[in-house]
């Protein structure tokens, strides 16, 4: 018998798998990248796919002195219904000489994959698995290759970028997954392909700060051997402030024009790659700012904000020996996890769950309630390490989940 207390019945559950929700697995850290190319194969794209394995993602037992570990990769080509239309796969053991090499969080391990696809809609589905462990990860992609179906195209240009790592079995350039730049080099590698006529054509490189100002220029022509192209360009960089630029790229042959524009994230020393605009960043630390540092922040101009803004992170710095300002990564980190999993109505690092997210991190338990009569749930978050609780009521159904006792934050974090 099911007996009903007031209007609702009501299943509780401990649910370990709540921790899933809001921890992954080391082997599920991996990156999956897809970038159309120009292709050799008249009427056909190359679909160029790059599988980013950070070292600190893979078990590493000792071995012979040092240490290894071994995974397998495939990757898989689906057509618009979900048919597959390709399957690829490696298997590899890597090697290490000491511990610091198998958890340095620069180190990566790469795998590609070329796919030659007319144009249309596809799904790139890719899988790594830890031998040892037996953990696996899956990452997808929806690619719309669709509009590629003229004989004058400009495919999305790539910023490449020297990974320390290994490329199965050699190193090389290869494109940054967050389109990265720094300043501290003197160009920047550019990778351009595309589609063209029989005749000369040109390429116009433009990179512009924010405010559509111009900081530097390339301009190349090129006589065309086959129907298609693959220039890897050299664009001089100069200093330029914020955290953001525009890079645009036009090629024009005859009257023919096509222009790609992408944003590029500028890498600077001890700021988070997590961080796209230092306004908006400054707004997400309201949950650790007291009244005074709001208010000097927000009253600050610009240039001054900026350099405030470094200054607070740069005091609580925990390794200042090092260009990374792990504290700043580990709250922005939270603040981007909170964005992807909190966001209903309002951004999600602004919402109760965010905010609790941001300043514990995930909780180490869940207990999830559910209203049979209605849409109604009830979210229990237990920190045993802090001996707290949250408790999150969804009172509309909807996914905004609000804190049952309001919680005022501080200088806790």
């Amino acid at each position: 018998m099911i007996i009903c207390l007031a209007f609702a019945c009501v299943s509780a559950q401990r649910n370990m798998r709540g921790r899933k929700d809001l921890k992954v697995s080391n082997i599920e850290q991996f990156h999956l990248m897809v970038f159309p190319q120009a292709s050799s194969e008249k009427g056909k794209i190359k679909l160029n796919a790059y599988i980013m394995i950070p070292s600190y993602a893979l078990q590493f037992v000792k071995d012979n002195g040092g240490f290894k570990s071994s995974f397998e990769a495939r990757i898989r080509l689906l057509d618009d219904e979900g048919n597959q239309l390709d399957n690829k796969s490696i298997s590899e053991t890597l090697l290490a000489t000491d511990y610091l090499e198998t958890i340095r969080k620069s180190n990566w391990y790469f795998v590609e994959y070329d796919f030659h696809v007319k144009p249309g809609k596809y799904t790139i589905v890719s899988e790594v698995m830890d031998i040892d462990t037996r953990n696996s990860g899956l990452r997808e992609k929806k690619v719309d290759l669709s509009k590629y179906k003229d004989e004058f195209i400009l495919f999305p240009p790539q910023v490449m970028i020297d990974y320390t790592g290994t490329w199965q079995g050699e190193n090389r350039l290869m494109p940054s997954y967050q389109n990265e730049i720094s300043f501290q080099q003197s160009f920047i590698p550019i990778y351009v392909t595309g589609n063209v006529f029989s005749e000369n054509y040109s390429l116009k490189l433009v990179l512009k700060d924010m405010d559509g100002i111009s900081v530097s220029k390339l301009d190349t022509t090129f006589t065309n051997i086959d129907n298609y192209f693959t220039h890897q360009l050299n664009m001089p960089v100069a200093e330029v402030g914020g955290l953001r630029v525009e890079l645009f790229v036009s090629l024009e042959q005859g009257e023919n024009f096509d222009e790609e524009v992408i944003e590029l994230k500028i890498k600077r020393p001890g700021i988070s790659s997590y961080i796209r605009d230092i306004d908006e960043a400054i707004d997400q630390m309201r949950y650790i700012l007291n009244n005074d540092e709001r208010s000097k922040l927000s009253k600050a101009k610009k240039k001054d904000k900026e350099e405030l803004f470094y200054t607070y992170w740069k005091d609580r710095d925990p390794t200042p020996e090092t260009s990374n300002n792990e504290l700043m990564d580990q709250y922005y980190s939270r603040v981007r996890y909170s964005i992807d999993h909190f966001t209903s109505f309002t951004p999600g690092w602004r919402t109760d769950m965010g905010m609790i997210y941001i300043l514990f991190g995930p909780p180490d338990d869940i207990e999830r309630q559910y209203m049979n009569s209605n849409r109604n749930a009830q979210q229990n978050w237990y920190y045993y390490r802090i001996n707290r609780s949250f408790t999150f009521f969804d009172e509309n159904g909807f996914g905004d989940y609000r804190l049952t006792t309001p919680y005022i934050y501080g200088r806790t974090w």
